[in-house]
């Protein structure tokens, strides 16, 4: 099962790449200040001293995150796909995929837990516990509050 797993992350890590690029604020150089397939890494050298410090996530932050990641995962289980809540490229993206990840994340069985992991480059970081599945997620909006990132794997600890 772990080939299907690594295939959805690498699709939706193209998809978090594609989406973060056109929210994200240019550096001076012209460079995107942080792409989200680096967000399971380890933390990259502060490039950004230039830039204001971003807020640290709060509580409401956090549950609208959990909430919409919730949305997903039973959209995905349930294959009943709101595309509304996506930027209009990761809706895109994800029609023309569906019917590969929507099997993948039912194989997963029942949701028994999510557990915020922590917040990078303004997308949070969750542990999501499935019945079969133990994986990780990553979670970002767009300045529309539609999810312009999503990003999963398997746990890695």
């Amino acid at each position: 099962m772990k080939t299907p797993i690594i295939a959805a992350a690498l699709f939706f890590g193209l998809m978090a790449t594609a989406a973060t690029a056109q929210t994200t604020p240019p550096r001076a150089n012209g460079a995107a200040a942080a792409t989200l397939p680096d967000a399971f890494g380890e933390p990259e050298p502060d490039r950004t001293a230039a830039l204001p410090p971003r807020p640290a996530a709060t509580a409401p932050d956090i549950v609208r995150s959990e909430e919409a990641l919730r949305a997903v995962i039973g959209s995905l289980q349930s294959d009943a796909i709101d595309y509304s809540m996506f930027s209009d490229d990761l809706a895109t993206q994800i029609r023309e995929r569906a019917a590969d990840f929507t099997p993948l994340v039912r194989r997963f069985g029942a949701l028994k837990s999510i557990d915020h992991r922590g917040q990078q480059d303004g997308a949070d970081l969750f542990r999501v516990v499935f019945e079969n599945q133990a994986t990780d997620w990553v979670i970002a909006f767009n300045d529309d509050d539609r999810i312009a990132a999503l990003l999963f794997r398997p746990a890695q600890d």
